[in-house]
């Protein structure tokens, strides 16, 4: 199989070619065992005409990426030394015992150190999900008044915030003007959390993706291209759990 290149507004969109005898009306789309997208195509279809069709489905095509990385993926074991994100940064898991009913989270030498009286992953899980989302409460409100400023229809308003753990989306915003943010975002690098938030905050004058959102995009966010490639390549890494 030979791999293959295709530009889409998204990026750069890699993927190798398939043919099987049961495969003869449409394209299914599956993943190698490094996690590469293969095409399994009918015979009959050019390699043009495959381009064609993953071009008008860029975003299924995303989707079921995310969704196929996310489920290839092990679960967390929450053990001493695992690898945890925080802002794009790698922080090794610390665990420590501790004497308080209260668990404890601290981002300290580049580590994520816990300490609790009941050092299982259920207890260590749920101590560093709860550090997720308040450091996301902090981040995201912060870099939401600091965005703001930078557009017009957002700088003087009242934008309330709110916070979930999803699995298909960054964000939303919602007709009143509720911003969600996805707290698994807290684990991505300080300019893609910019980039969702940027996004949303359009959201705000075009509730759609036209042309004028996306003008609106360009100003606050030159770079939402790259970011949103990144995010759909790469976020399975972010939303892991």
């Amino acid at each position: 199989m030979k791999q293959t290149t295709l530009k889409t507004a998204s990026g750069k969109l890699e993927f190798t070619i398939a043919h099987r005898p049961r495969v003869t009306k449409r394209l299914h789309l599956e993943l190698d065992e490094q996690g590469g997208l293969v095409i399994v195509a009918p015979r009959h279809w050019s390699r043009a005409h495959i381009s064609a069709t993953l071009s008008r489905n860029t975003n299924l095509v995303a989707r079921f990426l995310a969704n196929a990385r996310q489920r290839q993926q092990p679960p967390m074991q929450y053990i001493q030394g695992e690898e945890h994100l925080f802002l794009g940064e790698s922080c090794p898991l610390v665990i420590r015992g501790h004497s308080k009913r209260k668990a404890r989270v601290l981002l300290s030498d580049q580590s994520l150190q816990v300490s609790t009286a009941r050092p299982g992953a259920d207890a260590i899980r749920s101590a560093l999900n709860a550090w997720y989302r308040q450091q996301a409460l902090i981040v995201f409100t912060e870099r939401m008044q600091v965005i703001a400023q930078k557009a017009s229809w957002a700088a003087n308003r009242e934008i309330p915030l709110k916070l979930r753990s999803m699995r298909r989306t960054w964000g939303n915003c919602s007709s009143k003007g509720i911003i969600k943010l996805n707290t698994h975002l807290i684990k991505t690098p300080l300019s893609i959390v910019d980039s969702v938030i940027a996004h949303e905050l359009c959201h705000l004058e075009e509730m759609n993706h036209s042309k004028a959102f996306y003008t609106l995009l360009e100003g606050l966010n030159p770079n939402w291209q790259q970011d949103r490639a990144m995010l759909r390549s790469q976020g399975h890494i972010y939303l892991r759990s």
